[in-house]
């Protein structure tokens, strides 16, 4: 109906105009010659007239009726401060839709045609819960929303999404995978820090892992040690951390075999060989000494806890690995590969040795 004034107003005033001349030009034709013709012209022709009048206005008054609004008038602000929310959804359920201003005010035009007794309204925002509202149609209807942010819900801001044992990596020692994801519902940046993995053995020996690396999943190249995750507002960040069990003199000791392996004309023209000894015996000894003194792990459950600050706050996270006697046999068996070098020397890949699998998984469990 939005175009009925285009469309059938003005062709009906159109044709009264025209009725009128024709009306008026017969009248002149006609006087003075047949009194009864001209009496019947003028009082159809006004008949007339008045018709293609009486519709005309008619269908101008329907469609001032069908274009005509009711506005619902209102305001969106932040509970905690009064502050006034821009580019705040406001719905009335199918009626009107609309969005505030920079101000936080709003206008919703309701054509008549749509016009209810009641309205559910709505609003809503990144950040902030969702507030409904009923009011009831009258002349002048003003609403105001006040709007409260969304609390950080901690334990979902971060999420433990998996937890394995890698078998035979570094120094021969285990390396645990875990898997997080950092969840941000608010309007503002929120950093995560001091990630930390504390594993306890059946006996309960307890020891604090070392961030290796970090990449953002699996498939991605490693990253160095990130010592804090920063979420943007309304985001999710996940990634993939790698802790290792080594203790400084453990990696001091590494890094001098790289050195002189690296340096060994024999090592740069061959590389490294199985059955070969990269490394002196005074060497391997000590190597092997630190491996032993820093190992820890035991068969049955090991329980492996993991947390983080949160703004203030600190997360927990408790996981299980259970390993059986084999597996643990299996892990020391991997210390093989370092007595010889190859375990020491990055980008070689480890052939089995024994029992040892690198690489094999012992997946947690949810305590």
């Amino acid at each position: 109906m939005d175009n009925t004034l285009e469309y059938a107003t003005t062709p009906l005033a159109l044709a009264s105009l025209v009725a009128i001349l024709v009306i008026g030009l017969l009248r002149v034709l006609t006087t003075g010659k047949n009194n009864a013709l001209n009496r019947m012209i003028t009082h159809y022709g006004f008949t007339l007239v008045l018709l293609f009048g009486v519709i005309g206005n008619g269908v101008y008054l329907f469609d001032s009726y069908q274009s005509s609004e009711t506005l619902i008038i209102g305001t969106v602000v932040d509970k905690e401060n009064g502050k006034y929310l821009a580019r705040a959804q406001v719905d009335t359920g199918g009626h009107a839709r609309g969005m505030t201003s920079d101000t936080g005010d709003f206008v919703l035009a309701i054509p008549k045609s749509r016009i209810a007794d009641q309205y559910q309204i709505s609003a809503s925002l990144d950040g902030y819960k969702r507030q409904i509202t009923t009011i009831n149609n009258e002349a002048k209807m003003f609403v105001r929303f006040e709007l409260e942010e969304i609390a950080l819900d901690f334990d979902t801001a971060m999420q433990v999404a998996d937890t394995r044992l890698i078998i035979g990596h570094y120094l021969g020692l285990p390396d645990l995978q875990i898997q997080i994801k950092f969840s941000n519902p608010l309007t503002s940046q929120i950093v995560f820090k001091d990630l930390q993995v504390d594993v306890v053995s059946p006996s309960g020996n307890s020891r604090r892992l070392v961030q290796f690396t970090a990449s953002v999943d699996s498939y991605s190249p490693p990253l160095p040690p990130i010592p804090n995750i920063f979420v943007a507002p309304s985001k999710a960040e996940q990634f993939l951390f790698r802790f290792l069990q080594y203790d400084l003199q453990s990696h001091q000791l590494a890094m001098t075999a790289q050195a002189s392996l690296q340096s060994d004309p024999n090592f740069q023209l061959r590389g490294p060989q199985i059955g070969s000894h990269l490394l002196s015996q005074e060497f391997t000894e000590k190597l092997e000494s630190s491996m032993n003194s820093s190992w820890f792990w035991e068969s049955g459950n090991s329980t492996i806890n993991v947390s983080a600050n949160i703004d203030g706050e600190t997360v927990k996270f408790t996981r299980v690995v259970s390993i059986s006697p084999d597996q643990v046999e299996a892990m020391k068996a991997s210390s093989d590969y370092y007595q010889d070098g190859f375990g020491i020397y990055p980008r070689v890949n480890l052939a089995p040795v024994g029992s040892a699998i690198p690489g094999h998984q012992i997946e947690s469990s949810a305590l």
